[in-house]
Order: structure tokens, then sequence, then C-alpha cells
């Protein structure tokens, strides 16, 4: 019987790339993964943070790039036999990302995937166009404050009035089940946008 080899443990973060991190006070690395055109993502107890090469178009210790809350990334989705990681962030343009990560065996996946899911305090589906909705959602900040997002599927308009209508309506019942003032913002529908820090 042959029995499967594991592959060998991802590299410990080089001493310049948890340096230049600026972890905030009692912030923490709780998983990395290497990047296969180079770079890392770091999971820390606050945000995920996507680092450059140390060799790459940044220059100094670490090189972090683009720094996400937890609560500001919609759904993190692994495919283990791509070893891609599908994150699709709750506003902004770049709609979702494909992250190629490199050799080695890491809990990266398992880690992002619990942090994500665990800033959801409320949600609620609404259907617009046959599997296409939008998903209202109650998160957690890493503050433990509370935000209010609406999230649209590919294709949906959240302008849309109709669409619109539905979603305050969601809003207002979710705000009110976890003691919010029934009226605020709606990340994604409002003018609020999410606290993603691009570095560079």
């Amino acid at each position: 019987m042959r029995w499967l080899r594991r592959s060998d443990p991802v590299a410990p973060l080089p001493a310049q790339v948890r340096e230049g991190l600026g972890l905030a006070r009692g912030e923490r690395v709780l998983a990395h993964a290497t990047l296969a055109p180079g770079g890392w993502l770091v999971a820390t107890t606050t945000a995920l943070v996507l680092v450059d090469p140390i060799d790459g178009p940044a220059s100094g210790p670490g090189t972090p790039r683009v720094r996400t809350p937890w609560h500001d990334i919609a759904e993190a989705v692994w495919r283990a036999d791509e070893r891609t990681l599908r994150v699709r962030w709750v506003t902004g343009d770049d709609g979702e990302q494909l992250l190629l990560l490199g050799e080695g065996e890491s809990y990266f996946p398992e880690v992002v995937r619990e942090r994500v899911m665990s800033t959801y305090v409320l949600s609620r589906r609404i259907d617009v166009r046959g599997r296409r909705g939008v998903t209202v959602a109650v998160r957690r900040r890493a503050d433990a404050s509370l935000v209010v997002q609406a999230v649209a599927d590919p294709g949906v308009d959240l302008l849309r009035p109709a669409v619109a209508d539905e979603v305050a309506a969601a809003a207002r019942a979710l705000r009110q089940q976890v003691g919010l003032p029934a009226d605020g913002p709606i990340v994604g529908l409002t003018d609020d946008e999410p606290e993603t820090r691009r570095l560079a």
C-alpha cells in the first residue's frame, strides 16, 4: 500500500515581512501562505493582508499592499485541486479575486473561512432574478461594532428602485433584531465604503 505524502509545510514568514505588517495592539498573525507568483497572504485576527514579494515593486520591510478587514470579505472559497482561493469583496471595483497559492501544507484556507464566517451575525437572502439576488447581512467588526451590508450577485443592480426598496426593508428588519436603529447606512447601497486599505 502506498502512503500519501503530505507536502512540506509553508516556510515561516521572513522577519522583515512580519515586521512590515504594522500590526495593531493586540492583533496577531494566525496563518499565512505563499502566493505562486510571489509574495504572501497573511491572516491576522482582524484582517487579510496581501504582501508583495520582498523584491517586488514596493520597497521596504514586508511591503504590505492591501489590508482588508474580515467583515469586508463577503466569502472566500478554497479549491484544493487548483490551489486557488477565490475571494469576493463586499463592494468595490475588484468584485472578486482569484489567488493562486504556492506549494506547502497550510491551515490558511480554513483560517480565512472561519474568520470571514465568524463576522456574520444575521443575514437574509433576497431573490431578484432566477438564482441571482442580494445578500443583506449584519456583520461584526473587529471592535465588536455592527455594520449592515448588501452584497449583490453579478448582474444585479442594487440601485434599481425595486431592488433598493427590498434591500432597505430587509436591512430594517435585521437591524431591529440586533437592536440597531431601524434606519442607517447600508454598505453597498449607500455612500458608505468598505474599510479595505490599499497600501500601494
